[in-house]
């Protein structure tokens, strides 16, 4: 089991990109909703991980850490891009007010 879900978590990072880099929010969210069952699924699977999958795993880390800057940086690039039309357009659409200030989360680039 664990190895299959091994696999399938590389196939899906290499979609997951994809998806990022395409903008489509359905297919991010699907897939960041199949990872987590798929970590949940290794972390139930009990026991030790064979070295080779345990290799596996580690060598994910970097597409993940890759995965999640894509999505930071198109997050600001729609951040940025509705704030140019809100200032474009004056006071045609709405603002809303804006949410509390959360603590960012930290993405290490480094490996």
């Amino acid at each position: 089991m664990s190895s299959d879900a091994i696999t399938e978590l590389e196939e899906l990072l290499r979609d997951e990109r994809e998806a990022i880099r395409q903008l489509d929010s359905a297919r991010v969210l699907s897939f960041a909703e199949r990872k987590e069952a798929l970590v949940g699924a290794l972390k139930q699977g009990g026991g030790a991980l064979s070295e080779d999958n345990a290799a596996r795993l580690r060598a994910l880390a970097p597409a993940l850490r890759h995965n999640s800057v894509l999505l930071a940086h198109a997050r600001d690039v729609l951040r940025d891009a509705l704030a140019a039309v809100r200032a474009e357009l004056g006071p045609v659409l709405p603002t809303r007010a804006r949410p509390p200030m959360q603590v960012p989360r930290m993405i290490s680039v480094r490996g």
